[in-house]
């Protein structure tokens, strides 16, 4: 994830920080103890040992491919390929919308059928594709949420109540490793993907200072929404952002 660390040395970092034993990995995911100890003495994982230790970690599995530095399996990737596909709108309604109405929200998302998969979905352009890094890691999360460049500085727009506000062509440096991943904005990464901020920022080295200003009272919602749109296709998300905008008075 930081260009040099491997998987193992980024598992102990995140064990570490999180105070876990990371011997205990095995029997709390079921996986096999000789993989676990070959993945700490440097080795890459294998696929299945992903999926079987991203509960255990609090993750989602196709978030800890792109920490393993792997390509996320085609079942594991947002459903719609369809290059205008935009949560925007609802992300935007979800941060303004009285708090009571996220439930109803999340219940319209995942009341839609899931539509028959068909190969891989998700972001998969030429520009989305950078060098191994931080940068890369959080990109490469944001894409697991169908987010492009654009999108994903729509989204720290809101999870950071408006502090944070980029250009997509910011976004992309930042995947590319030519814009910094500062304190503030993989705090801000961290609102957008649902993660907590200590947690990611020990994946990438990133030391978070005390004073760092809050994420938007509902940061966690809009991560939520977003994380469960991504199972929509673009004519589902359509239906939604009705919902949304009546939800949110508009």
């Amino acid at each position: 994830m930081t260009g040099t660390a491997g998987f193992g040395a980024l598992l102990a970092r995140l064990t570490d920080h999180r105070a876990l034993d990371v011997t205990g990995l095995p029997a709390a995911s079921g996986a096999d103890p000789a993989q676990v100890r070959a993945v700490l003495d440097g080795r890459p994982p294998a696929a299945r040992l992903l999926r079987d230790l991203a509960p255990v970690l609090g993750l989602h599995a196709a978030d800890l491919f792109v920490v393993a530095g792997l390509p996320v399996p085609d079942d594991l990737t947002p459903i719609s390929r369809e290059p205008h596909w935009s949560i925007s709108t609802v992300v935007h309604d979800t941060a303004a919308m009285p708090a009571a109405n996220r439930r109803p929200l999340l219940d319209a998302i995942r009341a839609r059928p899931l539509a028959p998969r068909d190969g891989r979905g998700g972001i998969d352009r030429p520009h989305h594709r950078y060098a191994p890094g931080f940068g890369s890691a959080l990109l490469g999360l944001a894409h697991n949420r169908n987010l492009g460049w654009m999108y994903t500085a729509k989204a720290l727009h809101a999870v950071t109540d408006g502090r944070i506000y980029l250009s997509a062509a910011t976004i992309g440096g930042v995947g590319r490793g030519t814009v910094e991943a500062t304190p503030e904005l993989v705090a801000g990464f961290a609102g957008v993907l649902g993660v907590p901020a200590r947690d990611l920022a020990a994946l990438g080295g990133v030391r978070l200072p005390d004073d760092l200003p809050p994420l938007h009272s509902r940061a966690a919602d809009v991560a939520a929404v977003i994380w469960e749109a991504r199972r929509l296709t673009a004519a589902q998300l359509a239906e939604v952002r009705l919902t949304s905008r009546r939800l949110a008075g508009r």
